[in-house]
C-alpha cells in the first residue's frame, strides 16, 4: 500500500483543484479519458476533505467512512456546450444529453469506479474502497488526514508540489502566502490593514479573485495554483 496526498491536473478537469491519494490518481486519469472521449468537462466542487469539518452546500450527508477523507473521491458537476449540469440535472439520467449518459455509463462499466447517482448522490464518483477494503481505508485515513493538515498548519512542510494556496480553516500560513500577498499589493490590490502577514485569509482570497478576473484566468476561484502564480510573476 502506497499512501500520499498529491495534486491532480487533467485536461478535462476544471473548477476546484483536486487533491487525491496517489493510488486514486490512475482512476482520475481514467475519468479524464472518459470525459475527453465524450467532449465534456468535469467541474470539481470537492475532493479530499478534512475530518470533522462541515461541508457547505452538500446535497448528500457525508458517510462516516467517506472516501473523501482518504482522497479517493470527487464531487463534481458536468459542463458541456457551455451548460453546467448540477445535482438536480444529473439525478435524471434519462433526460441527460447523450454525451453525459455515455460518460456516466463508462463510469458504471468500470471495474472499480462508482457513480454516486446509483446510491443517491449524482455528483459523486469514487472507487468504493470504504466498502470493498475497509481495512485499507482505515490505514489510509490517518496518513491522508495528517498530510491534509500539513497544508493548513503553520510550520509543517508537505511533499505536495506545487502547494496550492486557498482559504481554509485554520488559515494557511507561510512565506509562500506572504510572497503572493506582496505581489498582489505591488499590483495595486488592497489587502487591508493585515497587508502581507503570511496568512491566507478572506481579504487575500478576495484579492486573488479580483486579480484572476482582471487577468482573465480560469477558473476564477480564489485559489493560487500554477497559472495564478505565473501571472503574478512568481
Amino acid at each position: 500500500m502506497t499512501t500520499e496526498l498529491k495534486t491532480f491536473i487533467g485536461s478535462q478537469f476544471i473548477g476546484k483543484p483536486v487533491l487525491a491519494d496517489i493510488e486514486f490518481i490512475p482512476h482520475l486519469e481514467k475519468i479524464n479519458d472518459f470525459a475527453d472521449t465524450n467532449g465534456l468537462n468535469i467541474f470539481v466542487t470537492s475532493s479530499t476533505r478534512a475530518w470533522n469539518v462541515p461541508v457547505g452546500g452538500a446535497v448528500f450527508t457525508p458517510a462516516k467512512m467517506s472516501n473523501h477523507f482518504i482522497g479517493h473521491a470527487i464531487d463534481m458537476n458536468i459542463k458541456i456546450g457551455g451548460k453546467l449540469f448540477n445535482s438536480d440535472a444529473l439525478s435524471n439520467f434519462d433526460s441527460l444529453p447523450p454525451a453525459i449518459q455515455a460518460f456516466i455509463t463508462a463510469i458504471r462499466k468500470h471495474p472499480v469506479l462508482r457513480w454516486g447517482g446509483d446510491f443517491g448522490d449524482p455528483v459523486h464518483i469514487d472507487d468504493g474502497l470504504n466498502i470493498n477494503i475497509p481495512d485499507i481505508w482505515k490505514q489510509k485515513f490517518p496518513i491522508i488526514q495528517s498530510e491534509l493538515n500539513g497544508l493548513t498548519q503553520p510550520g509543517i512542510r508537505t511533499e505536495i508540489s506545487p502547494r496550492l494556496l486557498f482559504l481554509t480553516t485554520p488559515l494557511m500560513q507561510g512565506d509562500d502566502v506572504k510572497a503572493i500577498q506582496k505581489k498582489l499589493i505591488e499590483k495595486g490590490f488592497d489587502l487591508g490593514t493585515s497587508g502581507a502577514d503570511g496568512f491566507f485569509g478572506q481579504t487575500t482570497a478576495n484579492a486573488v479573485i479580483k486579480f484572476q478576473e482582471k487577468e482573465d484566468l480560469e477558473p476564477i476561484d480564489g485559489i493560487v495554483g500554477e497559472k495564478t502564480k505565473k501571472a503574478l510573476g512568481l
